[in-house]
């Protein structure tokens, strides 16, 4: 079972106690896939379960048995259809009124949410990705102000399927959930959100470990290029007492990081104090060389 279809499995079972919620969860299911043609009002959702539980929700408010049926012309889709001349009068007002529903309690929107994304949207996983889309049609534009209208930003798409209606980050989909109450899919993103924030600074630190890790060899293989040039110009001994004991450090630990030849150097001393001394031994070094 898809992300998306455990999400609406989750809708469809949860109990709705308050009839005014479960008139607002049909009406957003007929926002998104209801039509009207003089009396007999049509609906489609995705999956014949759906379309069960919808019609338990006819059969409460508009005392009629709809007919469940799928097109002949084939695919995944269910239609549900009856006779309601109040249903068709919502439905024939959708475009014209700026009330979506009348919501009577507060847990009224999060079900007008619910109905609209049971027949007309759908969620990828978020731990694979963000995104969260309605098909809508021509209630797109209708839809997106009313989303505005509650904080949050949906972008609109018009592709070869038809116009699309979408979210692609985490926070606004998060915020979504949040909205319809579908607490299972606002933690699966907060968690998606959560791992892909530790991922990225995992990445971080393994970055800048690789940089610093690749700055101390390269510093590592230029203080042993000058050390041998002045071992094979017997310079070495030339050099002041610490500075040669120093250098002799680094030929017999040409793999230690500078930290841990500090960690190992006799008389002790400080990987500060030891980054000093190599600093003092180039410059030294060079000079003997004459490569200034």
């Amino acid at each position: 079972m898809s992300f998306s279809s455990e999400q609406k499995k989750t809708i469809i079972e949860q109990g709705y106690k308050s009839a005014c919620c479960r008139r607002a969860l049909l009406f957003g299911a007929f926002f998104a896939r209801g039509y009207a043609s003089a009396n007999t009002v049509t609906l489609y959702c995705e999956k014949w379960e759906y379309a069960c539980f919808l019609a338990e929700l006819i059969k409460e408010f508009y005392t009629k048995e709809p007919l469940i049926y799928r097109p002949s012309s084939g695919g995944r889709v269910v239609c549900l259809e009856f006779e309601s001349k109040s249903a068709s009068g919502y439905i024939s007002k959708i475009d014209v009124s700026e009330t979506l529903f009348a919501q009577k309690c507060a847990s009224c929107h999060a079900a007008f949410l619910r109905g609209v994304f049971l027949c007309a949207g759908r969620i990828s996983n978020p731990s694979v990705q963000y995104s969260l889309d309605f098909s809508l049609g021509d209630r797109t534009e209708i839809f997106a102000k009313h989303l505005k209208d509650h904080g949050l930003e949906p972008k609109v798409s018009n592709k070869a399927s038809g116009v699309i209606l979408y979210f692609k980050t985490g926070n606004q989909i998060e915020d979504f959930c949040g909205l319809l109450a579908l607490n299972s899919a606002m933690f699966s993103v907060i968690e998606a959100r959560i791992n892909g924030e530790a991922k990225k600074n995992a990445n971080r630190i393994m970055n800048l470990d690789n940089k610093n890790l690749t700055k101390a060899v390269d510093a590592a293989t230029a203080q042993l290029a000058l050390i041998y040039e002045l071992v094979n110009a017997n310079l070495l001994s030339s050099l002041p007492e610490e500075l040669e004991v120093t250098a002799r450090l680094r030929l017999e630990n040409p793999d230690l990081t500078l930290a841990q030849l500090a960690a190992i150097a006799t008389p002790s001393i400080s990987k500060s104090g030891l980054s000093h001394r190599f600093k003092k031994l180039t410059e030294l070094a060079r000079q003997l060389l004459h490569k200034d």
